[in-house]
């Protein structure tokens, strides 16, 4: 007799259970990405900055603790006369020592960096470091590097000083879209007297490169933004970002409805604007 044909109801059902568990499966993976992935990269920075201080006076201490001295009269080793034994020897009689080492390292040099930070606070140490800055001012390609990574530095370590005065949301690369930019000094036209604006434009997520471009003021949208709150969101892609956002300029805010200006922050001031240049002046004779 003929077998009875196949009715073919059983595989959509299994279909769908196996595109349920596909989905499951893809939904718990990437919560547990989303839980891994930052501890991840938070272990990797603490490993990162551990590792280079560690790496700056390491070479101190091992100096240190391979000097006769040292090994003689604190660590009471019963040494022969000329004998010294290397940091081999003493990491494999003292497996603690590695530990040892690299915190005392990394404690050593907090140590020197605290007391650089007090040696430039006086007035002998700015005048050194003044020096210092003049001398690299003379080079051509280190001069550049040297004057922004220490602007970007100062930025990223929470110092808000005036070189980053204010975050504005910018029309590029085209009018219809807007980039965070940070209010870097405020000008006037030279021949209109208009309100210009220059403005450092970072790139994501590495905000220590970007682009620098001067429009007119009223083209831009002023935030109450701080700066940290800005780099956040410039490194995250947007994911981390203040409650506060519009892409309506403060030329046409006037406009909205007064229940919409109301949720507008206010700015804590005006923005400076950059001294005119010096004319220059002739020495009469």
């Amino acid at each position: 007799m003929p077998e009875p044909e196949s009715t073919g109801k059983t595989k959509p059902h299994r279909s769908r259970i196996g595109a349920t568990l596909k989905a499951l499966v893809r939904t718990r993976v990437m919560a547990g990405v989303l839980v891994v992935l930052p501890i991840y990269v938070t272990i990797f920075l603490i490993k990162l900055v551990f590792g280079v201080m560690r790496d700056s006076s390491q070479w101190v201490v091992l100096a240190l603790l391979e000097a006769k001295w040292f090994q003689k009269h604190v660590w009471k080793l019963d040494l022969a006369e000329g004998e010294e034994l290397g940091i081999d020897v003493l990491l494999t009689a003292y497996p603690w020592l590695d530990w040892f080492i690299a915190i005392l390292s990394v404690l050593l040099t907090i140590l020197i960096l605290y007391a650089i930070g007090v040696f430039t606070a006086n007035i002998f140490g700015r005048r050194l470091v003044e020096m210092f800055e003049r001398f690299v001012a003379r080079v051509p390609m280190v001069k550049t590097v040297y004057r922004s990574s220490k602007q970007i530095l100062a930025t990223l370590a929470g110092g808000q000083t005036q070189s980053f005065q204010r975050v504005a949301l910018v029309p590029f690369p085209q009018e219809k879209m807007r980039c965070v930019g940070f209010v870097t000094a405020m000008f006037n036209d030279s021949r209109t007297g208009e309100e210009l604006a220059a403005v450092f434009i970072p790139t994501t997520p590495n905000p220590t490169t970007g682009y620098l471009q001067i429009l007119k003021r009223k083209d831009l949208v002023e935030l109450d933004w701080s700066v940290e709150e800005a780099v956040q969101t410039i490194m995250s892609g947007g994911i981390l970002r203040p409650d506060f956002v519009t892409m309506v300029p403060q030329k046409e805010q006037a406009k909205l409805p007064p229940e919409i200006q109301a949720k507008i922050p206010e700015f804590p001031g005006d923005i400076p604007q950059s001294p005119p240049p010096a004319e220059p002046h002739s020495e009469q004779g």
